[in-house]
């Protein structure tokens, strides 16, 4: 191994030389940079080297050479001598990094992104060896898309040679026929081509106009029609070829072949495609957006086949009307497009919401429906001038009216699911109805929502902004509420019910007779399914608000009753340890030798948790003594066995 790394550094003296004999690095930085190439090619020579080593070494060569490029332009900005004839040291550093790519890439064969990483350095520094690393790339991952997308790109973009882009393009869609991207791609690369071909006639005073859509606006059309006078007319001469062609009796305009061309290539590729992937939906959408985006013979017919092919294959499909009913109207992730959207634009995408329903009269189709109606109504309050589009017809619909009717519509049809539920309660919360907003959750919850945890949460949420509107709660109406939250959490999971405890807890942690209530209801339940280990901890909760309520002394002797519980839960023990060690760090001694109980029976039930013996020797070292440190370590070694190398060193 040494002779192998030595022949190696021997062969790099010539570059070493160069860079000194043209002064861009001093012999002490030689020096170094031959130690530091030195440890890289031992390691590469490991009987196992790792992709780290390969990835250290070129990230080294990269800024070394880039260190090199910037010394060279400030030495020839220095001389002002503009040409300086190349010499080893200026292909030196490409050709070892591209030689350390192909040592990885033969080592880590299915590591794509190490390939990936290949193909960009020798597109970026045009190197001769990108052909061959291509071919290698799809020789190896056949079935990666991305890598036919890479190459087909090089060879249209750099190397111009649209014949084997396309070749490749084909070889892989027979390797992936399943692929969205390359059916796109294959589809965006033949426009360009036809495009390119179309530029250069118009170059040629053969033609004019492209295949792309003009991206100007209807107010950008009318400004430049209006100063007409500041453009030179460069299309005179076409303008009176044509006006004279037309005198002289010849009616009809010459054929595009370009566009009829665009047109015959995206039927083609788009009956291949659906027969390879007949269930993609958005496959279809984006050949929909590459339709819109250029301009071809007969587009408006194709966009209507596309269409109708669509509510063929997938007019059972929710997401296929919430698409077209979205098409309607400018896009409403944009808050400034509702400017731009009329009442009729609204309507006619609640008409597709409702056609919709006739095919699929689902619980997800009145989400999509919902959602739809939410964003108009979001981003019609943002807009200052929304008054006008909606309400400048008297035959305008009110969205606001109609989400409450198609509430109204899915619970009459069945289709009302828990989160609708919420979502038409929250709605009538925020429009201020709050009788109408309780009534219809008393409803929903003693129908079939009755164990929806979420609903509940919301119910009660009313309950209590009633309560605190109309008058003081009194004794009566704490203990009604308190019964109907109590009835809630007793059957519903603690784990579920997180938020309605999370409320209860806030709620009557003013009210000691009902707080207490609430406590053996949480103990009972505790007792019965025991705490949890992580996420939520119910017990962790009520120790908090009452050390925040009483102190120390009644947080300690409350946690001292869930600890006593069957299975208090490691999350318990965690909360507990905490507040102690808060005191501890204060110097309280009492704390630190209850934390250590507390690690000391928690580690009884979960002597395998290596976090818990790691934070319990940290612990020992912050605050307790070498001795302590050092017997819980043992301890810790004695017990883990198989995962002692999880725990830190002594």
């Amino acid at each position: 191994m040494a002779d192998v790394v030595q022949y190696k550094m021997e062969r790099m003296l010539p570059e070493l030389d160069d860079l000194e004999r043209r002064g861009l690095f001093s012999r002490h930085e030689i020096a170094e940079i031959v130690k530091q190439r030195r440890k890289f090619e031992y390691r590469l020579k490991r009987p196992s080297p790792l992709k780290q080593d390969f990835v250290a070494y070129i990230d080294y060569e990269k800024s070394l050479d880039a260190l090199r490029l910037l010394r060279k332009k400030a030495q020839m900005k220095k001389t002002g001598d503009r040409k300086v004839k190349k010499s080893v040291s200026d292909y030196a550093g490409v050709s070892r990094i591209i030689e350390i790519y192909r040592l990885a890439t033969s080592r880590f064969k299915g590591d794509i992104e190490l390939w990936f990483q290949y193909l960009e350095f020798c597109r970026q520094r045009r190197n001769g060896r990108m052909k061959k690393a291509l071919a290698q790339a799809i020789r190896f991952h056949p079935k990666v898309p991305g890598v036919w997308i890479y190459a087909a790109a090089w060879e249209f973009d750099n190397n111009l040679n649209a014949a084997a882009a396309r070749a490749l393009m084909h070889s892989g869609l027979r390797a992936c026929p399943t692929s969205e991207d390359l059916w796109v791609e294959y589809l965006r690369m033949e426009l360009t081509y036809l495009n390119k071909l179309k530029a250069r006639k118009v170059v040629l005073g053969e033609d004019e106009g492209t295949l792309a859509r003009s991206g100007k606006n209807a107010k950008e059309e009318q400004w430049r029609d209006e100063n007409k006078e500041l453009f030179m007319a460069l299309d005179d001469k076409r303008e009176d070829d044509k006006l004279s062609n037309l005198h002289e009796g010849d009616p009809k305009e010459k054929v595009d072949l370009f566009r009829e061309q665009g047109l015959s290539v995206l039927q083609t590729v788009y009956s291949g495609s659906i027969k390879a992937l007949p269930s993609s939906f958005s496959l279809r959408t984006q050949f929909l957006e590459i339709l819109a985006a250029t301009d071809l013979a007969h587009s408006e017919d194709m966009r209507n086949e596309i269409l109708a092919d669509m509510k063929r294959d997938f007019s059972e499909e929710p997401k296929y009307w919430d698409w077209l009913a979205r098409q309607e109207v400018i896009d409403l992730s944009n808050p400034e497009s509702t400017e731009a959207m009329t009442a009729d634009q609204l309507s006619t995408a609640i008409q597709v919401y409702e056609e919709g329903l006739k095919f699929v009269p689902s619980a997800s189709m009145f989400d999509c429906y919902v959602k739809f109606l939410m964003n108009v109504i979001h981003f019609r309050n943002q807009s200052s001038q929304s008054s006008e589009h909606f309400g400048a017809s008297s035959h305008a619909m009110d969205p606001v009216s109609h989400l409450l009717v198609v509430f109204e519509k899915a619970e009459t049809m069945g289709c009302i699911t828990e989160d609708l539920a919420c979502q038409h309660v929250s709605f009538l919360l925020q429009l201020g109805k709050v009788d109408e907003a309780k009534t219809l959750a008393e409803k929903l919850c003693s129908g079939k929502f009755s164990e929806a945890v979420q609903l509940w949460a919301l119910r009660l949420s009313v309950e209590m902004r009633l309560i605190q509107k109309n008058c003081t709660p009194n004794k009566a109406v704490l203990s009604s509420v308190f019964e109907l939250m109590r009835n809630v959490l007793a059957k519903a999971p603690v784990s579920e019910a997180e938020t309605i405890w999370l409320m209860a807890l806030k709620y009557f942690s003013t009210h000691k007779q009902l707080f207490d209530k609430l406590i053996k209801t949480s103990m009972t339940l505790l007792a019965k399914d025991g705490g949890s280990d992580d996420g939520f901890s119910l017990s962790s909760a009520i120790v908090n608000f009452v050390l925040q309520r009483d102190g120390l002394g009644s947080a300690r002797e409350l946690y001292k009753r869930f600890l006593a519980l069957p299975h208090p839960g490691l999350s318990l023990y965690r909360n507990c340890i905490e507040l102690e060690l808060n005191l501890a760090s204060s110097g309280d001694k009492i704390s630190l030798g209850n934390a250590r109980k507390l690690y000391d029976t928690a580690l009884t039930t979960y002597d395998q948790d290596t976090g818990l013996w790691r934070d319990y020797y940290h612990m020992e070292l912050q605050m307790g003594t070498s001795e302590t440190a050092a017997a819980v370590h043992w301890r810790a070694r004695k017990t883990l066995k198989a995962n002692i190398s999880l725990l830190p060193s002594q």
